[in-house]
């Protein structure tokens, strides 16, 4: 009776997660074979000390499963099934060593024993402490609102998808080049500006702000059709406006071949080209560029160190693409299609994989590390890693934080690595001092509560040169 309440308490806290389920079922279900055990020994024959042990041993083995759940919520690196399954094996073999060579009657107790003090009652929830202190030095290195499950999915993942967004000083972008074939400069301006007159998009700001600035009048158009990712249609006086990569004049059939050949020259210093059409004809080339973060370059190589792969995601063509990659040491991924979003093109360009996708904030106030969705995932919607809640968050001037981030996530993939070794030893250790009748039931406790201070121990000691350096 007292294990089974117990059972129920140690399942509340876990059942409800996919995370501690599968080692609390299985430890459930071991409490109650060693139940049924206490119960045929005391049905067949005269009641004894030692046909009590087995249900003793099952009162303690859901008495600890259900502190050790609270203690240490299980973190999903590490069901901890296999193992306890390896603690059944090594009571079985305890059991029958005792029962074939030495007393019969101490079977009972040999059983219970070694499956009690080799019962891995914390190795699903190894990295909780570890999280608390990983947590604080990530917040240090400036990362914040670091979801659950985040050091786990950065240390898995190998590459990560960069926005150029992410990696620009700002959101603004500056006109640079204004270059009409047959007006005057301030004219194709004035028919570019008039077109975009009604759009917020960054290139429609930089058009009206340099407009502004060169005096010129603006007209609202007739009709304005955004093509995400290539540009827009507008009807300004009677006559249709395009202005946009050389694939939208493609779709609508407009001959480009002039202004390619002079975009190209633009396109090789990472700017972005935007060419101008006005009745079906080509009539000047637009040239744009943002600001590089100081550190851009440098977070790429940091990434690199810590064992990502850094790619660049930007909508401009392949010659703007590949000098920007090439002035931040980013590899390229395929060309994106029309309108394509970071996280999409992550999924598309890594599909047996789900990489980290680094993004600007909608409100372009902060940066945003996210996953992108990996195969055949099934996980629960707005949950951390299906694209709608970010990962981990830092401001916009600390893009550092994520190299930080991933330094740490593999950190603690070490951590566990070591303190499941020695946990794994010491339950060993105890389940074999069980067996052998060294160690009582009554020591499960005590072991408990030394793998408690070993994981302690491991976690502070992990990280904190990692505080120091970011004091």
């Amino acid at each position: 009776m007292f294990s089974a309440i117990f059972s129920l308490l140690g399942l509340s806290f876990s059942l409800n997660t996919s995370v501690g389920r599968p080692l609390s079922l299985v430890t459930a279900l071991t409490s109650t074979g060693l139940l049924a055990v206490s119960t045929v020994l005391l049905l067949s024959g005269p009641a004894s000390p030692e046909a009590n042990a087995p249900a003793l041993a099952a009162a303690f083995l859901m008495v600890l499963r259900a502190l050790g759940v609270v203690l240490l919520p299980p973190r999903g690196d590490i069901s901890g099934v296999p193992q306890a399954g390896c603690s059944v094996l090594l009571a079985f073999l305890a059991a029958g060593a005792w029962w074939w060579i030495f007393d019969r009657a101490q079977a009972p107790v040999a059983l219970a024993s070694a499956l009690l003090l080799s019962w891995p009652q914390l190795i699903d929830g190894i990295n909780a402490f570890a999280d608390k202190v990983f947590h604080k030095a990530a917040l240090a290195a400036g990362a914040r609102d670091i979801a659950p499950g985040t050091f786990t999915k950065v240390a898995q993942a190998r590459d990560i998808l960069i926005d150029k967004a992410a990696v620009m000083s700002g959101p603004n972008l500056m006109v640079t080049n204004v270059m009409a074939f047959n007006n005057e400069p301030k004219t194709l301006l004035a028919v570019a500006a008039s077109a975009e007159a009604g759009s917020s998009h960054p290139v429609a700001l930089a058009l009206r702000e340099l407009a502004s600035q060169w005096q010129v009048a603006l007209k609202m158009p007739d009709r304005f059709e955004p093509t995400p990712g290539l540009g827009v249609v507008a009807l300004l006086g009677g006559q249709t406006v395009v202005i946009g990569t050389t694939d939208l004049l493609k779709r609508l059939k407009i001959d480009s071949f002039t202004a390619d050949a002079i975009a190209r020259s633009l396109e090789a210093d990472g700017k972005t080209v935007l060419r101008v059409a006005v009745g079906g004809r080509v009539v000047g080339v637009l040239g744009l560029e943002g600001t590089l973060r100081q550190d851009a370059g440098v977070a790429g190589m940091a990434l690199r160190r810590e064992g990502l792969v850094p790619w660049l995601f930007s909508g401009d063509n392949p010659n703007t693409r590949s000098a920007l990659a090439g002035m931040l040491g980013l590899e390229l991924t395929g060309d994106p299609k029309p309108g394509e979003t970071a996280q999409e093109a992550a999924c598309r360009c890594f599909p047996d994989t789900a990489p980290l996708v680094l993004t600007l904030s909608q409100d372009r106030m902060a940066l945003e590390l996210r996953q992108g969705a990996a195969p055949d995932t099934d996980g629960p919607i707005n949950s951390p890693g299906d694209g709608i809640m970010p990962l981990a968050v830092s401001n916009t001037d600390d893009i550092g934080a994520f190299p930080a981030l991933k330094a740490l996530a593999m950190r603690r993939n070490l951590l566990a690595v070591h303190a499941r070794r020695v946990l794994s030893g010491l339950w060993l250790c105890a389940g074999l001092c069980g067996a052998s009748a060294v160690l009582p039931l009554s020591a499960a406790p005590i072991v408990f509560g030394v793998c408690l201070a070993v994981l302690w121990t491991f976690a502070r000691f992990s990280v904190a040169d990692t505080l120091r350096r970011n004091a």
